[in-house]
């Protein structure tokens, strides 16, 4: 037969087949050209054109896997930036980020387990590195009266400038004015219930001194604090730390140093530092970083991380079974074309490569939607907040929430999203696609259109 001359078509390839296709010498989709596109040559555009060949399943692919990138990103950052005001408000109250304490103190927390210089020990934390503020306490327990009414309560001695860049309870006063005076007091808005006592009476507190002596101090309650913590405002007595250290006959001592870091996330990196720098005077304290003077409140954050990784595991199968939903239906309607490519020497792996490469045109599509689309809502929110407004006040006090949350977008979320939804893809295409690895192309040809 002469070399110019085409071979018959096989009997088993039916009439129907376009003859540019089923002639072996056609330029478009001849075996060579496959054997070429084996490696990269046709299957990206290929895949490409594959794509739109059923427009309306893959916008509604696409917009469904759009809609799981934009609620990832939105959850995790409304959860992460609710655990972080929840922390810093916490932490803020009275806690701090790092504590200086006399190693028997967490254990004792007695009059007499001081830091005994305790203005050169904060000096030496102020001047360390990320450090932003520093402020002294010392607590003691007494008896407080007014009138005829006395109870016990927790007296803590403060520096009233620094205490406002420190906590947030200077902010919390519901009547009066701030530690102004020596003989100011600030009392927690249950106890002055309980005493029965309002903005200018006398308040008498009745201790003992370092060496065993009466304590006594006459004050004149200055505010009064609603924390929203019934157990610190049934306790809650502050004054200032001079006035106390006299009165209890403390010199220069307190029971704790605490300071304010840049990041609280981060403090354990500063927790070193903060060690070094007193370790000249620091052989009897201890430093600890928030974590571990609020386990619980750490405990709570790593539970919403996990919740959070739980929450992208449970989407992502969504999205798989989604996107497998879609691909079986589109191997089982592309079987004769799956036929005839395997037919003229195409290799299964490469037509198992082109719908792979179909499924990640659609997660870079999706990628590329989803995060500009989530990132701008989540900046936008960022500045103007989203209000948590129908919650109870009181409620949100009690679980140290802001009123309103600023989310911050992270850009580990950023990456984490698409590349959760390039797997679920990739996983879900290639589940339906290994199909064609037992597929016959006769039996392929031969199925109804």
């Amino acid at each position: 037969m002469p070399r110019d001359v085409p071979r018959e078509v096989p009997r088993d390839v039916p009439h129907d087949v376009p003859h540019e296709i089923s002639h072996p010498g056609a330029r478009s989709l001849d075996a060579m050209q496959f054997r070429r596109a084996g490696g990269f040559g046709l299957i990206g555009p290929l895949a490409w054109r594959n794509l739109w060949r059923n427009r309306l399943r893959t916008w509604l692919s696409v917009s469904g896997i759009a809609f799981a990138v934009m609620l990832i990103l939105a959850a995790r950052s409304m959860q992460m930036s609710g655990a972080t005001a929840m922390l810093d408000n916490a932490t803020r109250m009275l806690t701090g980020h790092v504590q200086i304490q006399n190693a028997a103190y967490a254990d004792d927390p007695a009059l007499r387990n001081l830091i005994p210089d305790a203005t050169t020990i904060a000096r030496a934390v102020a001047k360390v590195g990320n450090v932003t503020a520093v402020t002294q306490r010392a607590v003691t327990f007494a008896l407080v009266s007014v009138g005829d009414r006395s109870y016990g309560g927790e007296v803590m001695g403060v520096d009233p400038d620094a205490e406002r860049a420190m906590s947030s309870l200077p902010d919390m006063l519901i009547e009066g004015r701030y530690l102004d005076r020596p003989t100011d007091a600030i009392v927690g808005s249950v106890m002055a219930r309980n005493l029965g006592a309002k903005v200018g009476d006398e308040l008498v507190v009745l201790g003992s001194m370092l060496d065993g002596g009466v304590a006594a101090m006459s004050l004149s309650i200055a505010g009064i604090i609603d924390t929203g913590t019934p157990d610190l405002d049934r306790m809650l007595i502050q004054v200032r730390l001079t006035t106390m250290q006299e009165a209890f006959g403390l010199g220069d001592g307190a029971h704790m140093v605490v300071a304010r870091v840049t990041d609280f996330m981060k403090v354990g990196f500063i927790v070193p530092r903060i060690e070094s720098a007193i370790a000249p005077r620091g052989a009897n304290l201890v430093v600890s970083p928030w974590q571990r003077l609020l386990p619980e409140l750490a405990q709570a954050t790593q539970l919403k991380r996990v919740s959070s990784s739980i929450m992208f595991a449970l989407i992502a199968l969504l999205v798989t079974f989604s996107v497998f939903n879609s691909f079986m239906m589109t191997v089982f309607e592309r079987t004769r074309e799956i036929g005839m490519l395997l037919a003229i020497g195409m290799r299964p792996s490469g037509i198992i490569g082109v719908l792979q490469l179909e499924a990640a045109w659609i997660a870079l599509i999706v990628a590329s939607i989803g995060v500009l689309v989530g990132g701008a809502a989540i900046t936008w929110f960022g500045h103007v907040g989203f209000a948590l407004g129908y919650i109870d006040t009181q409620m949100l006090r009690r679980y140290h929430l802001p009123d309103r949350i600023y989310p911050d977008l992270e850009v580990a979320t950023l990456i984490l999203a698409p590349v959760l939804m390039l797997c679920a893809t990739q996983l879900a295409a290639l589940i339906p696609s290994l199909r064609i690895r037992g597929l016959a192309p006769v039996e392929a040809l031969r199925v109804a259109a």
